[in-house]
């Protein structure tokens, strides 16, 4: 399992967007709307459980120690 930040996805998500030919295409593919995608390559909106899926991802919480000692 790769740790990635959001920069990592939204890089990731513009790649899958080029790959299928452009952003209606991969909307339509992820069952959300082309104004949602578009917002989160922009950075607007935070990229969803369905944008997530489509790029065979998933969001996982953490928690870390912010002590060196832990």
């Amino acid at each position: 399992m790769t740790d990635l930040t959001v920069d990592d996805v939204r890089a990731r998500l513009s790649t899958a967007i080029r790959e299928v030919g452009g952003q209606k295409a991969f909307a339509q593919q992820a069952g959300v709307s082309a104004a949602y995608v578009n917002d989160v390559v922009k950075g607007r909106r935070a990229v969803g459980e369905r944008v997530l899926a489509a790029l065979d991802l998933r969001k996982v919480e953490r928690f870390v120690s912010l002590r060196r000692d832990s």
